[in-house]
C-alpha cells in the first residue's frame, strides 16, 4: 500500500488536474554475479510515475529471492531516466537508495544503494519487458556485486487528482479499501532457524485491495504485517493476491489466493517466497464498515514454514454503487527520515552498537474527517548499526492550522516492531508524536516533528526518543 499510494502522489506533486494517472508497476529480480554469503538474488516490487520527460520516480522494496536469507528487506526511493531508442524499444538509467537488512545477514547499517542500466521493450497491451545489469551495495553486510537484472511491468490508470479537490474523474481502477487486521500463525510441526519447535505467532497489518471501477465485484489486494506477540519477534511478509466474491456489497463469502515473500527473527522461509490460499465471510456493519473473518493456508516454498492462519479485518470501503467515481477520499503522504535517540535498554543484551538508529520513513494519512484523520506508517532502517530493524504502526492522528501556512499535528500509533538487535520484547510498541508543517504551496509542505516510541510488552526495552523530517503532499481519489 505505502509503495503504490507514493507513486500515486507523485503526480500532485507536479500539479496535476483531476484525471486518471498511469502508475507503473514492476517486479523484478536481480541474480547475482557473485556468492553473497547466504543470499543469491533479490527480488522486488515498485510503483512508479511518470513525473517529466520520461523521468520516472517512485518506490522500491527488495527482497530475498533465492537462497537462505528469507526475511531480507530492503525498502526506499527509484528514479529512472529513459530514451527511446526504437519504436518499442528504450534504455533505461536508474538508480535505487533505502535502507533494511534482516535474516542475520545485515549487521551493520543497512543502506542500500542500486545502479542499473536496462533496455526496456513493449511486449503486449500496457505489459513491457526489460533485461539489463545491475550494480548492488549494502552497508554493513557482504553485499557488494554485479547482476543480471531481468524486469516485468505493467502500466495501471488509476482515478485520483492532486490537492484536495472535490472534482470527479469518468474513468481509472479504484482503491476499494482499507483493511486494518490482525491474525495468528499456527504452525504444523516447524523447526525455526536455530532448530527449536516454533510456536505460536501474532500479527498485525494492514491490506489496501483495488478492482477495475467501483461497480466490480472482485478485487487484487496487497497486505502486509509484522509481529507483535508470540514466537516471531522480527517476523514480517508482504503479499499480493486475488479475491473472488459472491457480491460487491452485503454479506458475502470470498475466496482468495496470495503470493509474496517473508520471514525475519528466527522464522525459517528460506530463500522468503510464501504462497496463500484462503476463505472467508464479510458482514456488513454500517454503511463503509464491515467485518471480515476468514483463514489462510500460509506456506513458505523453501523454508520450513507451513502455517494455518486466521484472521479478523476491518473494511473501511470507499464510494458508493449510485454514484460511480464521484466520490472523493482525501489523503495525505509523508516521506522523510526518522532519528531514534536509544535509552539504556534499547539494545538487546550483548549488542554493543551505541549509534543513534536513522530510519527511512513513509506515512500514509486517510482523512475521516476535516481535521481527524486514520494513519499508517512504515520504516525501514539506513544508519545506526542496526540493520534489519523495521517497523510497522497504524492509528490516528489530528490537524488543525495555526494560519494560512503553519499546520500541528499529533499522533498516536501502535504496531510492530523488531530486528537490528533492537530490545522490542517480542514486538508490540506503540508511538505518539507531534509535527509541524509548512506549506510551500497548497499541495507541498516541509515537516519536522518530535515523538516517543514505548516496548509494550515486558519490563526495560527500547523507549527512545524519535525526530522526525521530511515533505508532505495531499492528493484525493474518487470512487
Amino acid at each position: 500500500m505505502k509503495q503504490l499510494l507514493t507513486a500515486l502522489t507523485l503526480g500532485c506533486l507536479i500539479g496535476s488536474p483531476a484525471q486518471t494517472a498511469p502508475i507503473e508497476f514492476r517486479y523484478g529480480l536481480d541474480a547475482f554475479a557473485k556468492s553473497q554469503g547466504t543470499l543469491d538474488a533479490f527480488q522486488s516490487i515498485s510503483a512508479m510515475r511518470e513525473i517529466g520527460n520520461n523521468l520516472h520516480f517512485g518506490q522500491t522494496l527488495y527482497s530475498a529471492a533465492a537462497g537462505d536469507a528469507g526475511g531480507l528487506f530492503v525498502g526506499g526511493f527509484e528514479i529512472a531516466k529513459r530514451w527511446q531508442i526504437g519504436d518499442q524499444t528504450q534504455l533505461e538509467l536508474g538508480g535505487f537508495i533505502g535502507g533494511g537488512g534482516g535474516a542475520a545477514l545485515v549487521g551493520g547499517d543497512g543502506l542500500m544503494t542500486r545502479a542499473h542500466i536496462s533496455l526496456r521493450r513493449h511486449l503486449f497491451g500496457t505489459v513491457s519487458g526489460s533485461l539489463g545489469i545491475s550494480y548492488v551495495n549494502v552497508a554493513g553486510a557482504p553485499i557488494s556485486t554485479p547482476a543480471l537484472s531481468f524486469g516485468l511491468s505493467r502500466d495501471t490508470d488509476f482515478a485520483f487528482t492532486g490537492g484536495h479537490t472535490s472534482s470527479g474523474v469518468q474513468v481509472g481502477r479504484v482503491l476499494r479499501a482499507a483493511k486494518p487486521f490482525v491474525k495468528q500463525f499456527h504452525p504444523s510441526s516447524n523447526l525455526t532457524r536455530s532448530g527449536r519447535a516454533l510456536g505460536t505467532m501474532t500479527l498485525a497489518g494492514i491490506e489496501a485491495s483495488f478492482a477495475a471501477s467501483p461497480m466490480a465485484r472482485n478485487e487484487t489486494f496487497i497486505q502486509a504485517s509484522g509481529a507483535i506477540a508470540g514466537d516471531g519477534e522480527g517476523y514480517a511478509d508482504i503479499q499480493v493476491g486475488y479475491r473472488w466474491k459472491t457480491a460487491s456489497t452485503g454479506l458475502r463469502a470470498f475466496a482468495e489466493v496470495a503470493a509474496g515473500f517473508g520471514g525475519g527473527g528466527d522464522v525459517d522461509t528460506g530463500g522468503g517466497f510464501l504462497a496463500s490460499i484462503g476463505a472467508g465471510v464479510a458482514i456488513p456493519v454500517m454503511r463503509g464498515l464491515d467485518l471480515e473473518f476468514g483463514a489462510q493456508a500460509t506456506s513458505a516454498l523453501d523454508g520450513d514454514l507451513t502455517a494455518l492462519s486466521p484472521y479478523v479485518r476491518t473494511s473501511l470501503s470507499f464510494g458508493r454503487k449510485n454514484r460511480p467515481y464521484q466520490n472523493p477520499q482525501h489523503w495525505q503522504l509523508s516521506m522523510g527520515l526518522t532519528l531514534q535517540s536509544p535509552n539504556p535498554g534499547y539494545r538487546k543484551p550483548g549488542v554493543t552498537a551505541t549509534a543513534s538508529p536513522v530510519l527511512v520513513d513513509t506515512s500514509v494519512d486517510l482523512f475521516v474527517g476535516k481535521h481527524l484523520y486514520l494513519t499508517g506508517n512504515a520504516q525501514t532502517v539506513a544508519a545506526g548499526h542496526a540493520g534489519g530493524y523495521a517497523i510497522g504502526l497504524m492509528g490516528m492522528g489530528y490537524e488543525f492550522a495555526l494560519d494560512n501556512r503553519w499546520t500541528m499535528s499529533v499522533e498516536g500509533m501502535l504496531g510492530a516492531a523488531g530486528g537490528g538487535g533492537i530490545a522490542t520484547n517480542g514486538g508490540l510498541v506503540g508511538v505518539a508524536k507531534m509535527e509541524l508543517d509548512y506549506a510551500i504551496n497548497d499541495k507541498l509542505a516541509i515537516s519536522a516533528g518530535v515523538g516517543k516510541m514505548q516496548t509494550l510488552r515486558g519490563t526495560g526495552g527500547a523507549s527512545p526518543v524519535t525526530f522526525h523530517l521530511g515533505l508532505k503532499t495531499r492528493f484525493t481519489t474518487f470512487h
